[in-house]
């Protein structure tokens, strides 16, 4: 019946950063066997990690330089070294193409959006806008890229812009903050935080900016939602408790659950 669909169990790979020793470091839990596993070890945080479709990890420092590894403990591998500053990269569905966030001319202020095939041999600016555009990710069938575009006066909204930067719609209007954008695995919602409420919570819009709608709904952070690859349910980061933990909802925001916590703290869920 309901009830068993209700508590199938959760499978997969979770990829995280998590407060060790004093450093956010990349770890994993695989979500059949609980096993966890630390899987970088240098000195630095390391945040905001992503898989790519081969289950590899790319992850970036604090000094807005990005990393690929491949298995725990091995030498990373810095991406675009010869770009400069880059951060929220993210590898498309088929393995081809990396977009992300590139500080144009050292300015903070001042990023857009790039897209580089995966050798880094080919590479092109597909946003050129004032602000910071940035959290790209993309669509599961790779055409698109959803990204938050930032104007100033705390407006960042969403937008949705081809993968060769051709054309471009807004989603958002709220002018209010809306932000790492995460598109659902068939390809018809796109999950993200907003503090539109005036508080930092999960929001749920589809792609042709439709059917907004709030997922969470409780004091403190609730931001950064990654999808289960099946799509049934988000995983995002909350400090609800208090601490950085990552939490679990179905994927209309019932039955908000915690999925994994350490005692510094977990934070930037990724799911494969």
């Amino acid at each position: 019946g309901h009830a068993e669909e209700l508590s199938r169990p959760l499978s997969g790979q979770l990829v995280y950063s998590r407060l060790t020793h004093g450093t956010w470091q990349i770890w994993t839990t695989d979500l059949d066997t609980g096993e966890r596993t630390q899987v970088t070890f240098s000195p630095g945080d390391k945040r905001y990690p992503t898989w790519t479709p081969d289950g590899r990890v790319i992850y970036h420092t604090s000094n807005s330089t990005c990393y690929l590894i491949a298995s725990p403990g091995e030498a990373p591998q810095r991406l675009l070294a010869d770009l400069g500053p880059i951060r929220y990269v993210a590898m498309s569905p088929d393995g081809g193409w990396l977009t992300f966030s590139r500080l144009e001319d050292g300015f903070i202020a001042n990023t857009d959006l790039w897209v580089a095939s995966a050798d880094g041999a080919q590479r092109r600016m597909i946003t050129h806008d004032p602000g910071i555009q940035q959290d790209p990710a993309w669509s599961p069938d790779g055409t698109r890229i959803v990204y938050m575009g930032g104007r100033g006066y705390g407006a960042d909204e969403l937008y949705v812009v081809t993968a060769d930067g051709t054309e471009r719609r807004q989603l958002t209007t709220n002018r209010a903050r809306a932000a790492l954008p995460a598109w659902s695995p068939d390809g018809t919602r796109i999950a993200f935080n907003s503090d539109v409420s005036g508080d930092h919570e999960i929001w749920m819009i589809q792609p042709d900016g439709s059917s907004v709608m709030q997922l969470t709904q409780t004091p403190g952070l609730d931001t950064r939602p990654a999808w289960s690859p099946d799509g049934q349910h988000i995983a995002f980061t909350s400090n609800r408790s208090g601490v950085l933990e990552i939490w679990l909802m179905n994927a209309d925001g019932t039955d908000q659950r915690l999925l994994e916590q350490a005692e510094g703290g977990v934070c930037d869920p990724a799911w494969r």
